[in-house]
């Protein structure tokens, strides 16, 4: 048994997320519907590495500034280095795997892979959190989820039409099944570790990696465009900062299965803001897509929602 598990079997307190956490993590969805979007925006004018330490620097200037008003100890003990370092080279890997399949791809189908997380992250949670339990309705769910990327990978704006690749769509998957990942061993690590000084920890880490891998790869230009600086500010302060803090809090107090199938609504929100704001045509095959990659989510999420909370009832 890991120890992510043993930490989660013996300090268990989380439980099924109410209305007023799952009306948060709904909002957190819709916001992060605009990260793909922002990313691509931000690219036409930085490297992928290069936009991603910058992220991470406003991104710890917010958490930085919450830690503060919480009074939150900066000190690190022994017991806390191994999930820092794990999340921070965890969070750097996904990060550029993001940033580099999404500079490869079209917004549309980078959060279309991107909305798959609530699948990962409800599989994952199967093998390192013992009150997560698999059934054959999640299967079904996860089915109908698969399927939708099949259809956004192939469909009337798959690979071949103008701004796609097999390798952006190849990255952009690989990046949420590692963010499901991430967000497993966020909500476990953070049983003994305070929310603020993970996501400190991470970002940090990512920074630190990130710069040194932009100098060394890239060539990067700082350019002084507004969009630039708003897409970037959007991927720092809103996603970086109250995002990922955000996003913390629920999973160290509430089961990760009862908050991630929220995200369904993330890909609704993303595809109709590379519409509004990139001007991307959907197409038919995306739409369906999306609807497939939704209904699967939500169809996993609603029944490990609702197992969650006849089990907590029955405690």
């Amino acid at each position: 048994m890991s120890t992510e598990r043993k930490t989660a079997s013996t300090h268990e307190t989380r439980r099924p997320a109410g209305l007023i956490p799952s009306s948060f993590s709904l909002l957190l969805a819709v916001l992060w519907g605009g990260n793909n979007v922002s990313i691509k925006a931000a690219l036409d004018y930085g490297s992928p590495l290069q936009i991603g330490w910058m992220r991470f620097v406003l991104g710890g200037i917010v958490t930085l500034i919450y830690m503060l008003a919480n009074r939150e100890s900066f000190g690190i003990a022994r017991h806390e280095i191994r999930p820092l370092l794990t999340l921070g080279v965890l969070f750097s890997a996904q990060l550029v795997l993001m940033n580099v399949g999404q500079d490869l791809t079209t917004a549309g189908h980078g959060i279309a892979l991107a909305s798959t997380m609530p699948i990962w992250t409800a599989t994952i949670a199967q093998l390192l959190i013992p009150a997560e339990r698999l059934t054959r309705w999640k299967v079904l769910a996860m089915a109908l989820s698969y399927m939708g990327v099949l259809v956004v990978v192939l469909g009337d704006t798959g690979v071949g039409t103008e701004g796609v690749t097999i390798l952006g769509d190849a990255l952009s998957l690989l990046s949420a099944m590692l963010l499901g990942h991430r967000i497993i061993l966020i909500s476990n690590f953070s049983q003994n570790v305070t929310e603020g000084k993970l996501m400190l920890g991470q970002l940090a880490v990512g920074t630190a990696l990130l710069l040194a891998g932009s100098y060394v790869f890239e060539s990067p230009v700082y350019s002084v465009e507004g969009r630039f600086w708003l897409a970037l500010a959007y991927q720092g302060v809103v996603i970086a900062g109250f995002g990922f803090l955000s996003s913390a809090w629920l999973v160290k107090r509430y089961l990760p299965s009862t908050i991630s199938f929220f995200y369904f609504a993330q890909p609704v929100a993303g595809v109709a803001l590379a519409w509004l704001i990139l001007g991307e045509d959907p197409g038919r095959g995306l739409i369906a897509g999306v609807a497939l990659l939704c209904t699967g989510a939500l169809a996993y999420g609603a029944e490990s929602y609702i197992a969650s909370r006849a089990q907590a009832t029955e405690g």
